[in-house]
């Protein structure tokens, strides 16, 4: 049993060391595995659209004219990043439809994560003290993505303006609180937008799951209820045009 069993590996050993007579093709090398996208996030509300274009409509499957507009991303939503194309990029939203942004709407970058303050912080134009920027502060709620680190200050990005460095001691990552200020994005949004009602709804959704945060108030504030601490809805902050009616 022991001979037969040597003379079988034998013989296995020898075929996987053949090579191939002349004239005999190559075995076709193992095709490379496809990259996996790229994460990254959406930096400021904007329009996913069909193609690459502003146009405001483009050719449709039928040959008509179809809305370009798919939906409206918002500041914080994660993305997948297909296909880059000069001031494009083609990405993937968290419904796994695929569309076209601005690449200046894409954050990319590993380690990215996000954060938000719980009270007014103090913004510095590098990561030193004596570069404290006195025109500049990040409110309460405000959706920051971190960029990087250096001790004891952060890189954040904005939803205006060039990025930020910021004390870390002042920023909150929790789940509940980077939560809110992500609902509160919205609804700041959508008051920027002139849609009142709905950012009221999003700010009763808020106040629906994450009970308690002192979050919540800053929001409310900057929705105009009575009694409330407003923050500050960054007047630069862009509009972007709405998509069509139903798709977002």
């Amino acid at each position: 049993m022991l001979r037969s069993t040597a003379l079988v590996l034998a013989v296995v050993l020898a075929a996987c060391s053949k090579k191939p007579a002349a004239g005999e093709p190559l075995a076709a090398p193992a095709a490379p595995s496809a990259a996996a996208p790229a994460g990254a996030y959406v930096s400021g509300a904007t329009v996913l659209r069909r193609e690459p274009t502003e146009a405001p409509r483009v050719p449709g499957p039928a040959g008509k004219d179809v809305a370009n507009a798919l939906t409206v991303l918002q500041r914080g939503e994660k993305v997948s990043v297909v296909e880059a194309r000069e001031d494009w990029a083609k990405v993937r939203s968290s419904d796994d439809r695929e569309g076209w942004l601005k690449r200046g709407a894409v954050l990319e970058g590993d380690g990215v994560t996000e954060a938000t303050v719980l009270a007014a912080a103090d913004v510095f134009d590098r990561p030193d003290l004596l570069a404290a920027n006195a025109k500049r502060r990040i409110e309460p709620g405000t959706l920051l993505l971190v960029v990087k680190s250096r001790p004891p200050f952060s890189e954040v990005n904005v939803s205006s303006g060039p990025n930020a460095w910021v004390l870390t001691e002042r920023l909150a990552t929790g789940e509940k609180e980077v939560s809110v200020a992500k609902l509160a994005e919205k609804a700041r949004f959508l008051e920027r937008s002139g849609k009142h009602d709905e950012a009221k709804q999003i700010l009763a959704l808020a106040r629906d799951h994450f009970a308690g945060s002192p979050l919540l108030d800053a929001l409310a504030g900057d929705l105009g209820e009575p009694g409330a601490a407003a923050a500050v809805i960054p007047a630069s902050a862009p509009v972007v045009p709405p998509a069509p009616p139903g798709t977002n």
